[in-house]
């Protein structure tokens, strides 16, 4: 019953026996809970009843009831399908009830009362429930002279989690942050918390969500790179230093020149070398701003490799571990040079032939949230990988029915997308491990070159209206399996 300690509670007749101190059990939402209640007695009868009733402020909702007379279990319009008695054990006085896929709705008082020979007894239990949310993800939102902005966001947290903010040392940072937390149609939370980064702080930070009621906690770790503050460049202090030498020295030469007006060949001269020296300024200014927009371009270029390097690690903190049927699927696919049976010699199909291509399915399917896992493709020079929308899903062999896939094909060196059959480029795929993010928030699939932490292809879902559908990873069968 989901793992759930039950707690000594007993019931005896004609007395009442109060809860201990540490009465109230922990629900997790969406699994199972058990609410204990036990009668001690020598011999419990055959016709007895028992009903369990949930405290609403000043009303009470039968949660399920068992008549030993009839014996048949009757369930509230809210618990159908969600509660179930220890039939096996009632006559041994085990009159708890399995609460199962708990809501946030769900917390609050629950009275047992079982009746027998005339009498009742009864017993108050109280249910709280918890929520342990997803990773938190920390983003890069601006950057300044005077700062950077970081933003923490995390989800399915219940009740409120306490927030975090720290350093490489573990201690609480002394920035000031905000927080909202906002609850989703689901009942649970969903967090977004903001710092500003001064520079010469620590630059490693750590995002914490905290569940004290689970004692639970969960957290996300970045270290910034120093490139954010960069140091001005020691030639640029030279280049103002000279500029202003320099126009120091023009203002001599023009105010020797008003005051020897008389002396017509010096003052020629003069404005000469003056113009002499306006050219190499002019010059070292030039070469100055050429340096600086070489270091800039620089600058974007590592701040890009950093920022994919970021969306990189962001994708790979939704990891999961995933199994694969063993028996083989044939899916319908628009890839070029696949064969239609496996192992057997043939030409490659045309760019836009379809062919039948035996792949292994994902047990496991997603219908939201985001989910990243790698396949290791190594040096093999035909594969296929990606998912697939199974709207419906058929036992007997054939293709899968209704579906949708986004795939990555390599065939003859080339690998290819389902998305208009477009060529990605050639790669040394010595050892390679792709890595395929399923975003069904932002509606998309995305697949990386793992080992350089870069996007490959990035191909929007065309997300159906039926609530059913599911998202299944697949591979070739001569992968075998992904990588977890």
């Amino acid at each position: 019953m989901d793992g759930q300690k039950q707690l000594p509670f007993y019931l005896y007749t004609g007395q009442f026996i109060s809860s201990p101190p540490n009465s109230s059990i922990i629900g997790v939402i969406g699994k199972g809970v058990v609410l204990p209640c036990h009668v001690a007695a020598d011999n419990i009868p055959e016709v007895f009843s028992v009903q369990w009733i949930f405290h609403e402020e000043s009303q009470k909702i039968t949660v399920s009831r068992y008549d030993g007379k009839n014996k048949k279990e009757k369930q509230g319009e809210s618990y159908q399908g969600r509660t179930e008695f220890f039939h096996s054990e009632f006559r041994a006085g085990n009159m708890s009830l399995h609460l199962k896929n708990v809501r946030t709705s769900d917390k609050g008082s629950y009275t047992c009362v079982v009746s027998f020979n005339a009498t009742y007894h009864d017993v108050l239990i109280e249910l709280q429930v918890a929520a342990k949310g997803g990773v938190p993800s920390i983003f890069l939102r601006s950057h300044m002279k005077q700062g950077i902005g970081l933003t923490c966001r995390a989800a399915g947290w219940f009740p409120k989690p306490e927030v975090l903010w720290l350093d490489g040392q573990g201690q609480v940072r002394k920035e000031l942050s905000t927080t909202k937390m906002t609850m989703t149609p689901a009942g649970l939370y969903s967090v977004i918390t903001s710092m500003n980064l001064e520079p010469g702080s620590d630059m490693e930070v750590s995002c914490r969500m905290v569940n004290n009621l689970l004692n639970a906690t969960s957290e996300s770790r970045v270290l910034i790179s120093d490139i954010f503050f960069p140091s001005i460049s020691k030639w640029r202090i030279i280049f103002l230093v000279i500029l202003c030498l320099s126009m120091v020295l023009i203002s001599a030469v023009f105010s020797k020149l008003r005051s020897n007006h008389k002396k017509t060949v010096s003052s020629v001269k003069a404005k000469m070398k003056m113009e002499e020296e306006k050219n190499l300024l002019k010059s070292m200014l030039e070469e100055e701003k050429t340096k600086n927009r070489a270091a800039k371009s620089k600058l974007k270029k590592r701040f890009g490799r950093l920022k994919a390097e970021l969306d990189f690690w962001e994708a790979r903190s939704h990891k999961v571990r995933l199994s694969v049927n063993p028996d083989c699927r044939v899916v319908e696919l628009q890839v070029p040079g696949v064969p239609a049976v496996e192992g057997q010699a043939s030409e490659p199909a045309g760019p836009s032939a379809p062919s039948a291509v035996p792949v292994l399915v994902g047990k496991e399917g997603f219908a939201a949230g985001k989910h990243y896992w790698e396949v290791e493709v190594g040096q093999q020079q035909g594969w296929v990988l990606g998912v697939v929308r199974e709207k419906g899903r058929q036992e007997e062999e054939g293709t899968l029915p209704g579906q949708d896939y986004w795939a990555l094909h390599r065939s003859q060196g080339e690998i290819f997308s389902s998305e208009g059959d477009r060529r990605i480029e050639k790669l040394q795929m010595s050892n390679s491990m792709i890595g395929v993010l399923l975003d069904l928030e932002e509606g998309q699939v995305n697949f990386y070159e793992a080992e350089r932490m870069r996007v490959m292809v990035r191909m929007p879902l065309r997300l159906g209206k039926e609530p059913a559908e599911r998202f299944y990873p697949f591979l070739s069968k001569s992968l075998l399996s992904p990588q977890s």
